[in-house]
């Protein structure tokens, strides 16, 4: 005889518990759903805490392929802030309060401001293309112990980061601006800098068009920049009218001291106190001083700040950039070595 009140089986499900389950779990996907949708979309009016980098310059079209750039080291780097674009592959920067001058490595550009050689085949774009990267930057320096720490002119050698982790060496090369350059052993990232220059001249962009350099720096035709005409009666340049042979030795005491041309730039004045050299271009030309190196002998170190170009019969003081430098209280000898490391001038400080 059947039972009205017999009890369903505790785990028995009941169709309407079920519905509502099912009814919640639905509801809880859909929230997940809209949470994680509004997680990711972009928020105009939302500000950033990541510091970004300002715009920097874009790579041409076509860009090189199938070459795989450096990765931002995630240690060990110095932070630096770039005040000065010197040329295509060497630049002034703030580092830790002084200003230091840097060559970067494995890229050589076109020469713009050498002293000695005319200016090259889209020597001007390269300078204006690194100008356009760094100017003002805040950068991240490598070092290479296979490089060493300087070059013969004293200038510290680097591989240089940008913000948004580009190595401007790098894009030198790859976007057509410059060669890649071994000076003598291997360095880190040798492989791909000749790759990405192999893939530059293959699309032929930057100085590898035909219709700018075709990869010359002093190619005949359309695309070369031509070179400065000089006068019948122009003066000798730096290079030939110094006799010296490179004698730089990290501002040690020079033995060719007494023998220095003091031309065609000669020291006429080191003031200690305000720690500025005072320097007079005795030629007939005008006179880059972009890698020239100013010494102050007594205590072995460099006096930052020289630079620019100097006209035929002009004087200029420039301020050392780093902290004090010169004795004042012994004498301290000056000693002034164009690019080549050469002696130039020679002040005795008596």
């Amino acid at each position: 005889m059947a039972t009205f009140n017999q009890r369903r089986p505790i785990d028995a499900p009941i169709p309407h518990l079920r519905r509502a389950w099912r009814t919640i779990a639905g509801l809880v996907a859909v929230c997940c759903f809209l949470a994680l949708m509004l997680a990711t979309a972009p928020d105009a009016g939302a500000k950033t805490t990541t510091p970004t980098a300002r715009p920097t310059a874009a790579r041409p079209s076509p860009t090189p392929t199938g070459v795989q750039a450096p990765s931002l080291p995630g240690s060990g780097l110095e932070r630096a802030t770039v005040t000065n674009i010197v040329d295509g592959d060497t630049i002034d920067a703030t580092l830790n309060g002084r200003t230091v001058r840097i060559r970067l490595l494995g890229v050589d550009t076109p020469e713009s401001v050498h002293p000695s050689r005319p200016v090259e085949c889209f020597g001007r774009e390269a300078s204006r293309f690194l100008k356009e990267l760094l100017d003002g930057q805040t950068v991240l320096l490598e070092s290479d112990a296979s490089q060493g720490d300087r070059d013969r002119y004293n200038r510290l050698l680097r591989f240089v980061w940008l913000p948004d982790g580009r190595l401007v060496n790098y894009e030198i090369i790859a976007q057509g601006y410059g060669f890649e350059y071994t000076f003598n052993l291997p360095y880190r990232y040798q492989d791909q800098f000749k790759a990405a220059q192999r893939a530059a001249r293959e699309a032929q962009v930057g100085l590898w068009s035909p219709n700018a350099c075709n990869g010359e720096r002093t190619p005949a035709g359309a695309g070369a920049t031509p070179a400065p005409t000089a006068a019948p009666t122009a003066a000798p340049t730096a290079a030939a009218s110094n006799p010296l042979p490179r004698s730089f030795n990290n501002c040690k005491p020079d033995p060719n001291a007494a023998r220095a041309p003091n031309a065609p730039v000669a020291i006429v004045d080191v003031n200690k106190r305000a720690e500025t050299v005072t320097l007079k271009n005795v030629s007939a030309t005008t006179v880059n001083l972009d890698g020239w190196i100013m010494c102050s002998i007594k205590g072995s170190q460099i006096h930052q700040g020289i630079g620019g170009a100097l006209e035929p019969g002009k004087t200029r003081a420039f301020k050392h950039t780093g902290g004090n430098i010169w004795n004042n209280r012994e004498t301290d000898p000056g000693a002034l070595y164009d690019p080549q490391g050469r002696l130039v001038s020679y002040w005795a400080d008596r």
